[in-house]
C-alpha cells in the first residue's frame, strides 16, 4: 500500500501520495492539487520543488553528491572520458569497447558542418559573444537536417544525437575563431573528441598545435561535470 499524506483545504481532504527516490529522499506528489482544490503552491526559487522524476541524474548539493545513472561522479571523472559519459547518459550504461568504438566513429563522421553555414559566421560581428553565436548556429542546424528526428524511431534519434554531439565542438570552435579574427580549423578525424576541440580552438597556419594530455584530461573533466545538462 502506498504511503500518503492528508491535506485538508476548504472543507475537503486530499490524499497526497508520498514518493520515495533512489536515495530514500521523500516527496509529496501534488500533481492533483490544482484540479481538486483550485489552489497552487507558492515556492519562490523552487527550493522545495522537484520538477521531474529522473533516471539520469541524482544531485544533493548540500551533501556534495552527484551521480549519473547511479554512478558517482568521482568514479566517472577518474575512469571515463566525456564521450563514454555521454553514452552512459543517453543509453543507460557505460559502453563496451565495441560500443565505444562505434559511437566515437559516428561522432567523427558527423563532426563537419555544411560549408554553407560558414556564411552565417561571416555575418556576425567580430565582437559577438561566442555563446550567442553557438546558440544561433545550433538552431540553424535544423534547416540543414529536415529528416528528423522522429522520437519513436530509434535510428533517427541516434542519428540526430550523433549529429548534435559531433557538430557542437566544431561550431563552438568556429565561433571562438570568429571572435579572434582567425581562420577556421576543421575537425581532425585522427583525434579524440576533447583533443579535437582543443586543436580547433588553438591551431593556426602559423602555429601547429598539439593538445597537451593534461589539458585534454581537464577538458574531459569539465565536460563530464556538465554532461547531464
Amino acid at each position: 500500500m502506498k504511503e500518503t499524506a492528508e491535506l485538508r483545504l476548504n472543507g475537503k481532504t486530499l490524499q497526497l501520495p508520498i514518493l520515495t527516490g533512489t536515495e530514500n529522499e521523500r516527496a509529496l506528489d501534488i500533481s492533483r492539487l490544482r484540479a481538486e482544490t483550485k489552489c497552487i503552491t507558492m515556492d519562490p526559487g523552487f527550493g522545495n520543488t522537484g520538477s521531474c522524476v529522473s533516471a539520469i541524474t541524482f544531485i544533493d548539493g548540500e551533501e556534495g553528491i552527484l551521480r549519473y545513472r547511479g554512478i558517482p561522479i568521482e568514479q566517472l571523472a577518474e575512469d571515463s572520458t566525456f564521450v563514454e559519459v555521454s553514452y552512459l547518459l543517453i543509453y543507460g550504461s557505460l559502453p563496451t569497447p565495441g560500443e565505444l568504438e562505434s559511437f566515437s566513429s559516428r561522432l567523427t563522421r558527423h563532426s563537419l558542418i555544411h560549408e554553407d553555414m560558414k556564411q552565417f559566421f561571416n555575418g556576425y560581428p567580430s565582437t559577438g559573444h561566442p555563446m550567442a553565436i553557438l546558440a544561433a548556429m545550433v538552431s540553424t542546424l535544423s534547416a540543414y537536417y529536415e529528416d528528423g528526428p522522429d522520437p519513436y524511431d530509434p535510428d533517427q534519434m541516434d542519428l540526430t544525437i550523433s549529429r548534435l554531439l559531433a557538430k557542437v565542438p566544431t561550431i563552438a570552435a568556429f565561433s571562438f575563431m570568429k571572435s579572434q579574427g582567425k581562420p577556421f580549423v576543421y575537425p581532425d578525424a585522427s583525434l579524440p573528441y576533447c583533443a579535437n576541440l582543443l586543436t580547433m580552438l588553438f591551431h593556426s597556419p602559423l602555429n601547429s598545435y598539439q593538445a597537451d594530455p593534461e589539458a585534454v584530461r581537464m577538458l574531459n573533466l569539465l565536460l563530464i561535470l556538465h554532461a547531464d545538462h
